[in-house]
């Protein structure tokens, strides 16, 4: 399998402490801290991919659930050049377990438009 999407972590951030009260921003619980990730990928379709990828799997924790631990894709930020995503420190493993999912099921995708197959 080509690999042209990957993640790349940035230093983790652990969390101060919440915004003033007149902020917007949520406020998030002590022993919480952010993983980032910088996205690699080589064109638009790496991207689109990923966001396929993400709904994907987004769709399938709405339909079977989450298995009691199981961090949530959906609490995880996106944008066309990161990933944050804010969680307890005991998740760390498993957030970076599903992550590499989510790489490997873009990766998977990005093969089969290769083959010149749309997305499934």
């Amino acid at each position: 399998m080509n690999k042209r999407l990957a993640f790349s972590e940035l230093e983790e951030a652990g969390h101060a402490p919440g915004p003033s009260g007149d902020s917007s921003a949520p406020r998030l619980e002590p022993g919480t801290v952010t993983l980032r990730f910088r996205i690699r990928a080589t064109d638009d379709a790496g991207l689109e991919a990923l966001r396929y990828a993400r709904r994907a799997m987004l769709r399938e924790e709405w339909t079977r659930g989450l298995v009691e631990g199981e961090p949530s894709l959906e609490n995880a930020v996106f944008s066309a050049f990161e990933v944050v995503w804010p969680i307890s420190a005991d998740e760390r493993s498993r957030c970076r377990e599903k992550l590499e999912q989510l790489l490997d099921r873009a990766n998977r995708a990005l093969d089969q438009l290769s083959a010149g197959e749309d997305f499934p």
